[in-house]
């Protein structure tokens, strides 16, 4: 008998009520906030993930499922969706079409990662991205698109945490502080972290080891270090945020590690789901655009795993047989 691949399940007949419901939710919600559907491949050539995710993450070293084409070309099968919706967007010219614009996607990922409760190797996601604009209003838009279909579906225990990357000026003036808190206690950190002080130091502070927790518990923080506009950026968010009644938590500890996300990054997270506690995340990324030869286009967006929504769903919000 020939079995599937571990960490690729199959979604049976029993099971398709739940993700049509989570599928149709997602669409709903993207349809009321005015995105627009967008279908990207599944493999992209390697370049595009080692460029946009950056060549250092874990996700590009560990995790790409990459393989040769017949001509020699190195293909990837997309780990996450806003690199080809960036790519798409590029490609097509669509920066000299009205701004904003805004998309969402729903499909399969792949990553070669250890398989457990909610992550597995084939998975599916559901993503928004936001083109066009800097006001403050467009992340408080996505955060409260995201928020609300999670909400919609009655999952137990969220919290939205959030946090501000400031501008890339901020990050340099302050990476030099970061990284001489780390290396004077080096000997303390896991060896992930120990590798991650040179090439990718914000990530430290998001380690999930508790030894490593500890040992930043005191390290300097970048919203002590935010610039007069990163910091009205915040303040207008959490005002938004605020104004529409979704409650928030501050964590100086959510970083994104790569150059182009800057001021506003953000998680859902629920108790329910154990150490691995995240069910999307998102935050803005003004330079990716750029980066992937496009014009200068700030942008917003999340992605939110579907295995793990299903795992939390409650019976009774699935509709009867």
């Amino acid at each position: 008998m020939i079995k599937g691949i571990k960490g690729v399940k199959d979604i049976l007949p029993e099971e398709t009520p739940r993700w049509r419901l989570i599928e149709e939710t997602a669409r709903r919600w993207a349809n009321q906030y005015g995105f627009q559907e967008i279908r990207i491949p599944i493999f992209e050539v390697t370049a595009l993930f080692a460029r946009s995710i950056g060549a250092t993450t874990d996700i590009v070293e560990k995790e790409m499922y990459t393989f040769p084409d017949r001509d020699g070309t190195s293909l990837t099968l997309r780990p996450e969706g806003t690199a080809g919706t960036v790519r798409a967007f590029v490609e097509h010219n669509r920066a000299s079409e009205p701004l904003p614009q805004k998309y969402y996607y729903l499909g399969q990922m792949f990553r070669h990662e250890r398989p457990q409760a909610g992550r597995l190797r084939q998975f599916h996601q559901f993503g928004v991205e936001y083109f066009g604009t800097q006001d403050a209003r467009a992340d408080v838009e996505v955060i409260a698109l995201l928020w609300r279909f999670l909400s919609d579906l009655a999952l137990p225990d969220l919290t939205l945490e959030i946090n501000s990357l400031g501008t890339s000026e901020d990050r340099a003036a302050y990476l030099p502080l970061l990284v001489a808190f780390l290396k004077q206690r080096t000997a303390r950190f896991c060896t992930n972290c120990q590798r991650r002080m040179d090439s990718n130091p914000l990530r430290v502070l998001d380690c999930k080891i508790p030894e490593c927790r500890a040992a930043t518990e005191d390290a300097p923080r970048l919203t002590s270090h935010l610039s007069p506009q990163a910091q009205t950026h915040f303040d207008q968010v959490l005002a938004g945020l605020k104004a529409l009644g979704i409650p928030y938590l501050l964590n100086p500890r959510l970083v994104r590690g790569l150059d182009y996300y800057c001021l506003t990054a953000f998680e859902i997270t629920s108790s329910h789901l154990g150490a691995q506690n995240a069910v999307g995340a998102g935050g803005r990324y003004d330079g990716l655009v750029e980066v992937l030869g496009g014009p200068k286009t700030p942008a917003v967006g999340f992605a939110v795993g579907l295995e793990r929504i299903s795992l939390m769903l409650p019976a009774e919000s699935l509709p009867a047989p």
